[in-house]
């Protein structure tokens, strides 16, 4: 069986003839791929001989054209390529464990496999595993009565009583909540939710819920709440108003922030001397504030002056923090 290399090569080649349903040529293969046509010969017989995937070849005005034969596979709701899709999803999904969408995501896959031959089911697990999930700061396993219950109280609108545990005041209290929605973020969920006595819109983090209880109480959602944008507007996980922020990267860390876009709303200025300005407008500060921080004396905050003084404090308090050590 190939290396884990040579699998990711020979997906992008199943990939190319499911798109490529009039055929591919070997020098099209070789130019894709970057290897040469050795190669990808051998690749084709590991698909067609081991693997079990039917490859024909035409000649069409002197060169060769290969196909991928869709008639030769099982009987599946599922076309090859969606199920080569929801093996590397299977990997990316694992801050999902103890959530019924895990469970629900394996059984889906588990079945699919039990209907294909056995050297593609082997394949094709083998090549899931060619892609690393890397998973760093993810959080406790949420309680699946907790989801269910959340699921079912956002359904029906129904109020509920949240028994939750604050992580900066470590108290543990119980209040009513009228549940919207949940939120996945930084491999962990939230429960946006509203206590009925105030207007502000909290995040719950999941695994922080003790309790929560369904009342006989039903909910209507108002009609001036748009969470869709609210999240949109948010830089994080904090739902607060919007503020406009700028920001002064170094010509180092520009080519780095030019390539992700950080924020919906996000707008770029180039510099002449390699710099560049980012510029959003987004709520939560405590976000904003980390996010920044972590990009140490290549980005400096240019507005508002607010959160340009909240990070000078920050940098001081840690220059005295080690200076004394």
């Amino acid at each position: 069986m190939p290396d884990k290399k040579q699998i990711v090569r020979q997906l992008d080649i199943l990939r190319t003839l499911l798109a490529r349903t009039y055929g591919v040529t070997y020098r099209e293969l070789v130019v894709e791929s970057g290897v040469d046509k050795r190669t990808i010969q051998r690749d084709l017989k590991v698909l067609k001989e081991e693997v079990g995937f039917m490859i024909d070849g035409e000649m069409r005005d002197g060169k060769k054209y290969f196909k991928l034969v869709k008639n030769n596979l099982p009987p599946l709701n599922f076309p090859i390529d969606e199920i080569i899709a929801l093996t590397f999803i299977e990997g990316i999904v694992s801050p999902l464990e103890g959530t019924p969408y895990k469970e629900a995501f394996q059984k889906t896959l588990n079945r699919i496999r039990t209907v294909l031959p056995e050297e593609m089911r082997v394949f094709l697990e083998k090549a899931g595993a060619a892609y690393y999930p890397h998973h760093r700061g993810q959080k406790e396993h949420t309680s699946l009565q907790i989801f269910e219950t959340a699921h079912l109280a956002i359904k029906e609108h129904k109020i509920c009583n949240v028994t939750y545990r604050a992580i900066n005041t470590e108290q543990t209290k119980t209040y009513p909540i009228t549940p919207f929605r949940f939120v996945y973020y930084h491999n962990g969920y939230y429960l946006l939710c509203r206590n009925p006595k105030y207007d502000d819109l909290l995040t719950l983090a999941a695994e922080r819920i003790q309790d929560l209880e369904i009342t006989s109480q039903t909910f209507a959602p108002p009609d001036d709440l748009d969470i869709e944008n609210r999240i949109q507007q948010a830089f994080g996980i904090t739902l607060e108003d919007p503020m406009d922020v700028k920001i002064r990267f170094s010509a180092w860390q520009a080519r780095y922030i030019q390539q992700r876009t950080w924020h919906p709303s996000q707008e770029i200025e180039e510099l002449d001397n390699g710099e560049i300005i980012l510029s959003f407008q987004a709520g939560g500060f405590y976000d904003i504030k980390s996010w920044i921080l972590s990009h140490g004396a290549d980005a400096e905050v240019l507005e508002p002056a607010s959160l340009r003084e909240e990070i000078i404090k920050e940098l001081e308090k840690n220059l005295n923090f080690y200076k004394k050590t």
